[in-house]
């Protein structure tokens, strides 16, 4: 009795349209306060990279050519989809957050073409609080805006499959090809796309050419973005800093721990891909985005470096197979109730149902916690109170160097291009000779030392030696909760350490 009232409700919820339709309103509402409130204040950083690609963006956006004159280890799209937006960090964080809106309804639609409505219910509550998600979403992020151009190529290739439409094959062939031009990792979902194409065409015996042919389609499509900045900027340049600087990473295994902090915080994705088997069964479009899960999770278990920023890209998929997955456990329940011949298949698909339902409530409630958590604790970041002592000891148009960029964007200012990259990890290493090349070159005026500038061996005296002078206080901003910067979620944070301003007195 008690799983027929389960089912009604659940049946009034997913086949009444104007019951359906609120629900479906209410997640994106839920989806964007998550996202948009208190943004100027995100409660957790990926580091110094957001900081990096905003003033990237913002340089761009001042005329200067990616590669050539800004030195760029990352693919070109999202700096120039940011650099209308002046470097503020506050519109580039509304943009990325923005596209994962979209990105959450493209899911949900993916998800009723594929499953069903309650797959789509599942499907966007589940990536409205994916907390890998949700985090880059609230930042100005390579990785969350390619996961969103992602989730965009999913609906169009679900309708090519049901469909066989290759007008949908070649604009989700686009719309990958727009991932990969905004994070090379975006590379992977086509790559997923390649490998559903060429098994699906041997399971359903499909010609020879018609595989190829499907194959090339995507490939091609997916091309032009790319193809299209290597004419404007160059192709050795965009190879360059794209691809080759990326060569000399080195392998650091304890950083997977971030693969384990990712399923951890979404179990729900782990029970599509333990029973992969039974997965693969439910469908074409199920297929395929094991496919393009599988994929991308190969790719991060065996690349040198796996950060937690990385793991969205695998958001969308895995959001879809989730929500799959449940309402497979679940509607078929109602057929099963009156069948009492076959109690062992009966008891069999209770227990899918229920392991499948509890895990389901478990991602809900952990992620939503820890998103509550954040939004409800979040203070000022350090960095804010930092840039408004930089905007007073500075005047607009002045270059800044600092080792924490994101500094400069709160305070409106400008780091010189070839100092842009203080990340501790790049090809060829920041040296004490590029911090005074840019001194010379730009007249820099100020200097905050920061993160890896404070661990520059000579850099005081080099700074001495210009005629900085050193300004008599020290602004220490940990950011930990008890020492009155409760930027929250600290496991996800590292403590900047003391910034210390120099002034040029003399030039």
């Amino acid at each position: 009795m008690r799983e027929r009232e389960k089912l009604g409700a659940l049946d009034r919820i997913v086949n009444d349209r104007k019951l359906l339709l609120g629900t479906v309103i209410l997640v994106l509402l839920v989806a964007t306060f998550v996202r948009v409130y208190h943004i100027e204040w995100s409660f957790s950083n990926n580091g110094l990279d957001e900081g990096i690609m905003i003033q990237r963006a913002r340089l761009v956006g001042e005329g200067y050519a990616l590669y050539s004159e800004l030195p760029c280890d990352q693919a070109p799209l999202a700096f120039y989809l940011g650099s209308p937006f002046g470097g503020d960090v506050v519109s580039l964080r509304t943009l990325s957050a923005a596209m994962s809106v979209l990105a959450i309804l493209a899911v949900m639609e993916a998800s009723r073409r594929a499953k069903g409505n309650l797959a789509m219910l599942a499907a966007g509550l589940l990536l409205t609080i994916d907390f890998a998600f949700l985090r880059e979403s609230r930042l100005f992020s390579l990785d969350g805006i390619s996961a969103s151009f992602l989730a965009f190529s999913l609906l169009p290739f679900i309708i090519y499959i049901q469909k066989k439409n290759r007008m949908m094959l070649a604009t989700a062939g686009l719309l990958v090809g727009l991932s990969a031009a905004t994070k090379l990792f975006g590379v992977l979902g086509l790559l997923g796309m390649i490998v559903f194409i060429l098994i699906e065409g041997r399971r359903e015996k499909t010609k020879k050419g018609g595989i190829l042919t499907d194959a090339a389609l995507v490939v091609v499509a997916s091309a032009i973005p790319l193809a299209a900045f290597m004419i404007y900027l160059g192709p050795g340049d965009v190879v360059q800093g794209m691809l080759l600087d990326q060569g000399e990473r080195s392998f650091e295994p304890w950083l997977k721990l971030s693969l384990a902090a990712y399923f951890g915080l979404n179990l729900a994705y782990i029970f599509p891909l333990v029973y992969a088997k039974r997965t693969w069964s439910m469908g074409k479009e199920a297929r395929f985005l094991l496919c393009v899960s599988g994929v991308i999770l190969a790719f991060m278990v065996f690349q040198p470096l796996v950060f937690f920023h990385h793991l969205p890209l695998m958001s969308p998929a895995l959001a879809i197979l989730a929500g799959a997955f449940l309402s497979d456990s679940i509607t078929p329940k109602k057929a099963q109730l009156s069948i009492e011949s076959n109690k062992t298949m009966v008891n069999k698909r209770d227990m899918a149902s229920r392991a499948a339902t509890a895990l389901f409530c478990v991602t809900i409630l952990v992620s939503a916690g820890l998103a509550g958590y954040g939004l409800l604790v979040q203070d000022e970041p350090p960095q804010v109170t930092i840039a408004r002592d930089l905007q007073g000891i500075s005047d607009d148009g002045d270059w800044i160097i600092c080792g924490d960029p994101l500094i400069c964007a709160y305070a409106d200012r400008d780091i010189p291009p070839e100092v842009v990259n203080v990340a501790y990890r790049q090809h060829p290493d920041l040296t004490l000779e590029d911090i005074e090349l840019a001194i010379s070159e730009y007249n820099v005026t100020v200097v905050v030392l920061s993160w890896r500038l404070i661990e520059l061996e000579g850099i005081r005296d080099l700074l001495l030696e210009y005629g900085f002078i050193e300004i008599p206080r020290v602004i220490l901003c940990w950011v930990t909760p008890w020492e009155g910067y409760h930027a929250a979620l600290d496991f996800f944070q590292e403590d900047m350490g003391p910034a210390i301003f120099y002034w040029r007195g003399t030039v």
